[in-house]
């Protein structure tokens, strides 16, 4: 089971949520680090059952029978051109209704297939059964064999922290053979289900399923099929109160989605913006920082493996938002309160880095090169007149 766990691509961790809002999240930033396969390979996915009494939402333009993806990553044909992959997805068939919503005796929370390759995916509760036993985790079983079958990978203990109308879902990612990536959620109790929204238009309609007095959600898309938005519909496991709240993911070509930031209905989401925060060679080498501001939060990448979000609507404040800690050099990243024109870093080595903040959309940020091993202890905040105007610690 390990040797299956490690060819598999790091699962990604889900956000948590706390008061204040800002501070809180920006020690609680989603990072991923997700390994690049040398070969990424076409997929096409198929059809999943939906539990009887919920209609599911499908999409157009599919393509004739998919073409199939055995279990140990055997190239796949892409579709013919002008056709789009045809992606549906459910709740397990034989799930039933019960008084918390819909529930299954077996531990299914989803079920769909990849091509002519039918796949599950079940919680495993805290117990015996689990591999850690303190802890959840979820298994992606598929039908005709594979080299994922059986591995439990980890539901980040803090997912379901914090859920609520202002954030009805936490998502957890695994990129699967570098094909696929599956999403699993645990999802709020005042859900009706969720409408999953790719930007070729297709959509799924997913149905929480409960198991071990949590709710979940899953599906599993190919690398390639970027996701528009997800939105909830708020009111309980079986009434639509007409309410709704929709996050829409950060996501890079080839990259599992990122989700954090919700809009309620009306809600205004940040304005989108891409800037360059910071660039230089440190140690021999190279590193480089853009934040992404959008209806996701603030995103932070300082490469094709690293990224790093703050699912709030703006950063106003002067502080140091993450990025260190990696085991190799790069860059750490900050904020800045208005008016702050230049930030002196402390590093834990007691040498210091000047950087001046970049406007990107409505905040101002910084990013500065720290060494590995090396982290930020503290900064100080200069206007630009060049009097001190803040400073503060940063927490470990």
């Amino acid at each position: 089971m390990n040797d299956l766990r490690e060819d598999l691509d790091r699962a990604l961790r889900g956000v948590t949520f706390g008061e204040p809002p800002v501070e809180r999240a920006r020690r609680d930033g989603r990072r991923i680090r997700a390994r690049r396969r040398a070969a990424v390979l076409a997929v096409v996915v198929a059809v999943a059952a939906v539990a009887a009494g919920y209609p599911a939402l499908s999409g157009s333009g599919a393509a004739g029978p998919p073409a199939p993806l055995t279990g140990h990553a055997k190239p796949v044909p892409p579709p013919r051109a002008g056709h789009d992959t045809v992606v549906t997805a459910g709740p397990p068939g034989q799930a039933t209704e019960a008084a918390d919503g819909l529930t299954d005796k077996t531990g299914q929370i989803a079920a769909g297939a990849v091509g002519t390759m039918k796949w599950t995916i079940a919680v495993v509760p805290p117990g015996q059964k689990n591999p850690v036993p303190a802890d959840s985790c979820y298994t992606i079983t598929l039908v005709e064999g594979s080299d994922i079958e059986g591995t439990c990978n980890d539901l980040p203990g803090a997912l379901g922290n914090g859920l609520g109308a202002s954030q009805p879902a936490a998502f957890t990612e695994l990129s699967n053979n570098g094909a696929t990536t599956t999403t699993v959620g645990e999802t709020a109790q005042d859900v009706a289900f969720f409408i999953v929204t790719f930007t070729d238009g297709q959509q799924l309609k997913l149905i929480p399923v409960t198991m071990g007095g949590h709710r979940y959600i899953a599906w599993m898309a190919p690398l390639s099929m970027t996701i528009a938005s997800v939105t909830a519909h708020l009111g309980g496991p079986y009434d639509d109160s007409g309410q709704t709240a929709t996050a829409v993911p950060f996501q890079q070509p080839g990259r599992p989605p990122v989700f954090g930031l919700w809009q309620l209905a009306g809600q205004t989401a940040p304005p989108p913006d891409t800037e360059v925060i910071g660039t230089g060679t440190t140690g021999g080498h190279a590193w480089k920082a853009v934040a992404y501001e959008g209806p996701w939060g603030t995103c932070f990448a300082a490469g094709p493996d690293t990224t790093e979000c703050v699912p709030v609507k703006q950063l106003v404040t002067t502080g140091i938002v993450g990025g260190w800690g990696g085991d190799s050099p790069g860059p750490a990243f900050g904020s800045a309160a208005p008016g702050v024109a230049l930030v002196r870093v402390t590093l834990s080595n007691g040498k210091t880095v000047q950087v001046r903040p970049i406007g990107v959309g409505n905040e101002d940020l910084f990013a500065f090169p720290t060494s590995k091993g090396v982290f930020p202890a503290s900064w100080t905040a200069y206007d630009a007149s060049g009097h001190q105007v803040g400073t503060g610690s940063v927490p470990r």
